[in-house]
Order: structure tokens, then sequence, then C-alpha cells
């Protein structure tokens, strides 16, 4: 599944879920956080969830994050894309040791 939009990934949490058979509560609990949450996450009405809790959500569910599978055309140089690194985050560039 290619995931374009936060509804995209709402809904491949959904359907991970649900294959583990967990309730949104069970999973809220998993995350810290509330029900609530999950279900607008789920269905796509959280404009703007925490990229942590996103990716707290696909470790908990054993959903997996492959770069690789990233079209060719978006690798493009020609395209800035800001503080979403394709090779490495900037957010850790400063912390080499």
């Amino acid at each position: 599944m290619i995931l374009k939009t936060i509804s995209d990934l709402g809904l491949a949490v959904r359907e991970a879920r649900r294959r583990r058979k967990l309730t949104q509560k069970q999973l809220a609990q998993t995350l810290g956080t509330t029900q609530e949450w999950i279900s607008q996450f789920e269905t796509g009405r959280l404009e703007n969830p925490s990229l942590g809790t996103v990716l707290k959500a696909f470790a908990a569910l054993g959903i997996d994050l492959n770069i690789d599978s990233v079209p060719g055309s978006l690798r493009n140089n020609d395209v800035d894309t800001g503080d979403l690194a394709l090779d490495e985050p900037s957010f850790l560039k400063g912390r080499r040791r």
C-alpha cells in the first residue's frame, strides 16, 4: 500500500489494528493517547496528527515504513523536500559523535 495522505495513514493503522484484533481503546492505551484520537485518526478527521504518535502506532502494529518503496520520481534532487530529507533527517545530522 502506498501512503499518500493522512487518511491513508489512518486507514493503514485501522487495518493493522483490526488484523491484530485490538480495539481502539487498547491501541490508545498502548500509545498513551485516547480512543477518540485513534477514531479521528483512522477516519481521516484528525487534520494534524502528531508524527511521533503516528510512528509509535506503526511500530506497535508492526507496520513497516520502507523508504525504498518511494518512486524514483520523488527522489529527484530538484524537488525541495525541506526538512524531510530522504537520506537522513536533519535532526539526526547534528548528533554525530
